[in-house]
């Protein structure tokens, strides 16, 4: 009996270590890891060996129309040469789907106009385990349209930065050249890039876009990729609004990839700039936005070309009066007949005058008019600040500003009062509180040009003299004692002004 005891305490020892030897391997168990459905780059050739987020295709816009489509995918990825390479791999649920070049994948040696300038690869893609690769270490622009089966492979040589505001203007890049390839995170630098205040954008290979499928008769229904990013320097957007460089300076600009999180820009001024002597610099209009010479215009030749009047070596004006504009397009201010010279849009102006709110913008930072009209244009350049105003009015109508403690809106010369006038008459009608001081200026935030009168003036009248920067500010108009409804006359012909009470 005392056998049979001691072989069942034995067997339930032995039985007690089994389930506790079960329990420990079930704690020591790794979590399965969890792979969201999508498309996924995976390959021996990159640093994604298994399945990652960080190699997970993301949605882009059709850079036809910047339109969104569900189909369309994109990821940067670094990849070694060798023939390693990477599949793109179709997660759904449980079902993994291997894809790999199909027959008619192959090298493209030089695209489109707007393409990248780089030999790149395109065509289907089918189920295969047969990898892409690659024929040099590089960093890679992979597109892919699941809806159509087509596939990209671009490499990214270079990034740049082109605009108006970068030394090759909009017609070449600013390169920003790699630091050195790596599988995780690579960077792209340029320094001591002379920047104007303009606008400009980033862009790889010297591309805006790449082709994925053109065959459909209707261009509307073309698909592409952009190769290009805009939107702001802090927020880079595939194919957004061109990025306004708002200080002239010496910059040091960046790219960094980085697996999983994509770009990073950085754009850091590292020295000034000598002031921009434009004293020989003609610039006219540009643009379908312009009727000109029996018809509208178009964006190859410019038209109205003209010098600056230029005040103190410092201080640039360009005029264009009778300018006809059409809401079927728009337009820039463009120096010469190409784009390497200077480019001047809307995001680029302090837009100023009678019609200034005639005008808005759109992505490519143009003029773009909201209704039909003729007007006058003025362009006045600061040098000092790079500060670009430009002042538009309706043809033959001009415009100056009121402002002092004598009027509604007292010294803040951002919100002077606007004079309309004709031939370098102005007259307004207004309501003054009492008492104080009047004074004229021509632009806003400007204190110069400006215009007041002498120890002669009145309330009344009296003579009008100017400080156009070269000299002292004249003495302040005094207002009329009582509060009411007056008219105000400012010739700049006769250089006289009247008050009086308005009948």
């Amino acid at each position: 009996m005392k056998n049979s005891i001691k072989i069942l305490s034995m067997l339930m020892l032995a039985m007690l270590a089994v389930f506790t030897s079960c329990n420990k391997d079930d704690d020591d168990e790794t979590e399965p890891v969890i792979v969201l459905d999508g498309y996924y780059i995976k390959g021996a050739g990159t640093a994604l060996t298994d399945f990652s987020s960080k190699g997970m295709f993301q949605n882009t816009p059709n850079e036809v129309g910047q339109a969104e489509r569900a189909s369309l995918y994109e990821i940067y990825v670094a990849v070694k040469t060798g023939d390693a390479g990477f599949n793109i791999v179709q997660v759904a649920g449980s079902v993994r789907t291997t894809y790999g070049p199909g027959s008619d994948f192959e090298e493209v040696p030089e695209g489109t106009t707007d393409e990248p300038k780089v030999p790149f690869w395109r065509g289907s893609f089918t189920e295969s385990t047969s990898p892409f690769t690659v024929n040099a270490d590089g960093l890679y622009h992979v597109v892919i349209d699941t809806e159509l089966g087509r596939v990209a492979v671009v490499p990214v040589s270079y990034w740049g930065v082109i605009g108006a505001a970068t030394p090759g203007g909009w017609s070449d890049d600013t390169q920003l050249e790699s630091q050195g390839f790596d599988l995780n995170t690579m960077t792209f630098k340029g320094t001591d890039i002379e920047m104007t205040k303009a606008d400009f954008k980033f862009r790889y290979s010297g591309g805006w876009k790449v082709e994925i499928d053109t065959s459909d008769v209707n261009p509307d229904n073309w698909v592409k990729a952009n190769t290009n990013y805009g939107g702001a320097v802090d927020a880079l957007v595939p194919g957004g609004a061109n990025i306004a460089n708002d200080v002239l300076g010496i910059y040091t600009i960046e790219m960094k990839w980085t697996l999983g999180d994509g770009y990073v820009a950085t754009v850091t001024k590292t020295g000034d700039l000598q002031t921009i002597d434009y004293s020989d610099t003609e610039l006219g209009l540009v643009g379908d936005g312009l009727m000109y010479n029996g018809g509208q215009w178009n964006w190859d030749e410019t038209v109205m070309l003209g010098l600056p009047v230029v005040e103190n070596t410092d201080y640039y004006t360009w005029t264009w009066d009778g300018v006809e504009v059409t809401t079927a397009g728009s337009f820039k201010i463009r120096e010469g007949q190409d784009w390497n010279g200077k480019v001047i849009g809307y995001t680029e102006v302090t837009m100023e005058g009678l019609a200034a709110d005639q005008f808005e913008t759109n992505t490519d930072g143009n003029f773009v008019p909201l209704q039909d009209g003729v007007y006058d244009f003025e362009l006045y350049i600061d040098a000092i600040t790079e500060e670009y105003t430009l002042t538009v009015n309706p043809a033959g109508e001009q415009a100056i500003y009121m402002l002092g403690d004598g009027t509604s809106v007292g010294w803040d010369n951002l919100n002077a009062i606007p004079v309309s006038g004709t031939n370098d008459v102005y007259t307004i009608t207004t309501d003054l509180p009492g008492g104080g001081y009047i004074k004229f200026i021509t632009v806003l935030g400007q204190w110069q040009p400006q215009y007041g009168t002498d120890a002669t003036g009145t309330s009344t009248g009296g003579p009008l003299f100017v400080n156009d920067g070269t000299g002292s500010d004249p003495d302040a108009i005094p207002a009329p004692a009582d509060a009411g409804t007056y008219t105000i006359t400012a010739d700049l012909v006769n250089m006289t002004y009247t008050i009086e009470a308005a009948k």
